[in-house]
């Protein structure tokens, strides 16, 4: 199992979607209460509101959070192939799927996830030598 210091979950809700629904979806199939997001508005080209969610997990719901995903989507999902070289998580879930109560990978319209890696630093590299003259 991988192990992850934080998480951002990103939303991007257009004026022709349910943003109730979306969240309690979330909530029912991963456990992240709506009040969890913060809530931008915008205007979109034609002057539809456009919804920009926000939420920030600490290290221990986030890892949670992995669980959940890593145990729902199939070995085949390639989750590790979605690590980038510093060993952060990119997740990208169907919206339109979460709401019919299922998780499926998709690159569009979906709720992004981030899952920062955990570094961890080695004495030498991460000690600052200074000489002293």
């Amino acid at each position: 199992m991988e192990a992850f210091s934080a998480a951002e979950i990103s939303i991007i809700i257009h004026a022709t979607e349910d943003k109730d629904k979306i969240l309690r979806s979330l909530n029912a199939l991963l456990g992240i209460p709506a009040n969890s997001f913060f809530v931008r508005v915008a205007s979109g080209h034609w002057q539809n509101q456009i919804l920009f969610l926000t939420s920030h997990l600490d290290e221990r719901h986030a890892n949670e959070l992995y669980s959940k995903i890593n145990n729902v989507l199939s070995e085949e999902s390639g989750l590790t192939n979605l690590l980038d070289k510093k060993g952060n998580l990119y997740i990208r879930l169907d919206k339109q799927a979460l709401c019919k109560g299922r998780l499926a990978l998709l690159e569009s319209d979906s709720v992004r996830i981030k899952f920062n890696a955990t570094v961890k630093h080695k004495s030498e590299v991460s000690t600052v030598y200074r000489r002293r003259n």
